[in-house]
């Protein structure tokens, strides 16, 4: 954590309602990100991403300095969100098709256009739509380790964390996520060898 970020998590500690905007502003597009990619939806990544930041300020004296902010901070958007789905999916509201484009789609989307061979850019957009479909079909406790490790980058340490589990079952449920995502993508992988 940088002197700036403690100095405004202090402030923000001692009520200072300012030193949030700040916070917001540098991670915003992280929380974002993962809300789009755990909710599947826009419009309910940001309700997440309001409720992350508020629970956020309401929660700040709980922050304790031994972890980092950032993994904190991801621990409650994590969790937000999967509490999210879960009553989502408990009011059927939402259809279970629903997607969404994740920034790294949309860079792969962006990249494909630029190239300017159209048979480039049916097999990325091919591929980008099937493992988009693979990853989404995942169990939501699957689905989420994927997105932390595999999206995100973070450590099995760091995701164990987040998700107060033992880093043997973020390594478990991460080994059964590859295995079902290698079945469902099989096929396909197996038609572009041809």
């Amino acid at each position: 954590m940088d002197r700036t970020e403690a100095l405004l998590i202090a402030d923000l500690c001692e009520g200072d309602e300012t030193a949030l905007a700040p916070l917001i502003e540098r991670y915003k597009r992280m929380v974002y990100r993962l809300a789009v990619q755990i909710t599947k939806n826009r419009a309910d990544a940001d309700d997440v991403m309001q409720e992350t930041f508020i629970k956020v300020y309401r929660s700040i004296h709980t922050f304790r300095k031994d972890a980092t902010f950032e993994t904190w901070l991801y621990r409650i958007a994590v969790n937000e969100a999967l509490n999210f789905v879960r009553r989502r999916d408990r009011r059927r509201e939402c259809s279970l098709e629903t997607s969404a484009e994740s920034e790294y789609e949309l860079t792969v989307r962006q990249n494909a256009q630029v190239a300017n061979d159209p048979h480039a850019q049916a097999e990325k957009s091919e591929l980008r739509q099937h493992v988009t479909a693979a990853v989404n079909s995942l169990p939501l406790k699957h689905r989420t380790v994927v997105i932390l490790h595999e999206f995100e980058g973070l450590t099995h340490a760091e995701i164990a964390s987040i998700l107060n589990c033992s880093e043997g079952t973020v390594r478990s449920r991460l080994h059964y996520a590859r295995k079902k995502l290698r079945i469902l993508l099989k096929p396909y992988m197996d038609a572009r060898t041809l």
